[in-house]
């Protein structure tokens, strides 16, 4: 009996050894990696590894949503930040970590979008897989709370002395958003009115 047990704790090594090198990588490890490399400013090495977990991963986190929106848009994929990074927000709204940071992305992004004079109505190809998907069943006289602003027509934000400063929402109508309009937005989809 005792012979047998080296034989056989050697036997497990060698099959959980094996097991690792056919598991397949963890997707994370490509959101991780693509984090670093955006970090050191290697933004198209950062979007092979994000597009390689947009295809392996089925449900992303809102944090993948603001580190591939801000990394789109050091590409100058204005339209894919802009939608990236409102579907953070949509996540998160305006208390989620990155979300005073997502807002000043999204407003160089915005301006950047105006400032290269693309008219281009065609969302990023990215999209498809997260954003067409997501809806929700609703009737279009049903008027829907906007998740940005929480109903307020308003989203506030802290400067870094902790000063409020108030910005009207730019997508909602006193706070609220048609069934359509919410659809888009939660798609990544739909245009400020201002």
């Amino acid at each position: 009996m005792q012979k047998l047990l080296p034989a056989v704790f050697l036997l497990l090594i060698g099959v959980t050894v094996n097991a690792q090198r056919t598991a397949p990588p963890d997707p994370l490890r490509f959101i991780d990696t693509a984090v670093v490399y955006m970090d050191n400013q290697e933004y198209e090495k950062a979007d092979e590894y994000y597009m390689t977990a947009l295809e392996k991963i089925d449900l992303l986190s809102a944090d993948f949503c603001f580190f591939f929106g801000k990394n789109s848009f050091y590409l100058g994929k204005y339209t894919q930040s802009i939608d990236w990074l409102n579907k953070y927000l949509e996540l998160k709204g305006s208390r989620g970590q990155h979300s005073k940071e997502t807002m000043a992305l999204l407003d160089k992004a915005e301006e950047a979008f105006r400032n290269t004079n693309n008219t281009s109505t065609t969302s990023a190809e990215t999209n498809s897989k997260f954003f067409y998907r997501n809806t929700i069943d609703c009737t279009e006289g049903e008027a829907i709370t906007c998740p940005l602003c929480r109903g307020q027509d308003v989203i506030i934000t802290l400067d870094k002395l902790g000063e409020r400063l108030y910005r009207t929402c730019p997508y909602s109508t006193n706070g609220v958003l048609t069934c359509k309009e919410y659809n888009l937005l939660i798609q990544g989809l739909l245009k400020p009115k201002h």
